[in-house]
C-alpha cells in the first residue's frame, strides 16, 4: 500500500468509502471527548468527509490532512466553500487549503502525514478518526500503520480520540482478492498494541450493520474512545 494507491483512487473515482451524510455514530459519540467550544479536531487522512462541516457547525476548529489534492478540491467545490491557500515556501511538498465557516477556521492540508509538524497543526484538543487507521496495512518491512499511530500522538500530543472501525461477524468470509485492500481489520489486541502505553482505551459503541466494509461483509460497526494517560 503506497501513496501512488490512493492518489488513483481518487483519480479514478474509486471511492465508496465516502459517506453522504454525517455519521450518526460521530454524533452520538463524540460528546464523550469533552472537547471545549472553539477547540481544535483534528482529522487525519480526511478525504472529502462531510464530518468536518459537522465538526464547524458545532463550534468546534478542523485542521485535517488529505493526501489527494483531488479529495479536497471536491470537498471545497461540492459544499460552496472558498478556499484561500497561502503560500508554505518552508514546505514545497504541503499546500493549505483554508476557510471559515459557520464562524470556526477550517484548514485541510494537502500532502503525506508524515511531512506534517505540530507547528502545521498548532494546538490539537481531539483526534477523530473515522477511516485512516483501517486504511492502512501494517505488514513488514513498511510497518505502515504503527508509523502512523506514532506519527498522530506526537502531532497532537496524544490527544484524545474518537476512532471508529469494524469487526466481522463470521456469516460472510471475505473473498481472498480483497485482503490485500483496505478496510484491514484492527484487532483489540492491535489497538493495545499502538496505543495502550499512551491511552485508555473503552470500546462505548458495537453496533450489527450487513455492510462495514467496501468488500460487502456483514459485522459490526466499533466506536472506540482513547483517553489520553498523560
Amino acid at each position: 500500500m503506497n501513496t501512488e494507491f490512493w492518489q488513483n483512487a481518487w483519480q479514478n473515482s474509486q471511492t465508496g468509502f465516502t459517506q453522504k451524510r454525517t455519521n450518526p455514530m460521530l454524533i452520538e459519540h463524540f460528546k464523550v471527548l469533552n472537547v471545549p467550544k472553539g477547540g481544535r479536531v483534528f482529522v487525519p487522512l480526511c478525504g472529502k468527509s462531510i464530518d468536518m462541516l459537522w465538526f464547524l457547525s458545532e463550534g468546534f476548529e478542523v485542521v485535517g490532512v488529505e493526501l489527494s489534492e483531488i479529495a479536497v478540491t471536491q470537498f471545497f467545490a461540492e459544499n460552496g466553500l472558498q478556499a484561500t491557500i497561502p503560500p508554505y515556501s518552508i514546505t514545497p511538498n504541503l499546500i493549505c487549503y483554508q476557510t471559515k465557516h459557520k464562524g470556526q477556521s477550517l484548514k485541510i492540508w494537502v500532502g503525506n502525514i508524515f511531512d506534517l509538524s505540530s507547528i502545521h497543526l498548532g494546538q490539537i484538543d481531539a483526534i477523530y478518526d473515522r477511516g485512516a487507521l483501517v486504511a492502512l496495512p501494517d505488514t513488514e518491512p513498511e510497518n505502515l500503520r504503527t508509523l502512523y499511530t506514532q506519527k498522530v500522538m506526537e502531532l497532537s500530543n496524544t490527544a484524545n480520540q474518537l476512532l471508529l472501525s469494524f469487526a466481522y461477524d463470521g456469516k460472510k468470509q471475505r473473498d481472498d482478492k480483497y485482503n490485500d485492500l483496505p478496510p484491514f481489520l484492527i484487532t483489540q489486541t492491535q489497538l493495545e498494541q499502538y496505543y495502550a502505553n499512551y491511552y485508555d482505551i473503552h470500546l462505548v459503541a458495537r453496533e450489527k450493520f450487513e455492510y462495514v466494509s467496501t468488500a460487502g461483509d456483514s459485522g459490526y460497526r466499533l466506536v472506540h474512545t482513547l483517553i489520553s494517560k498523560k
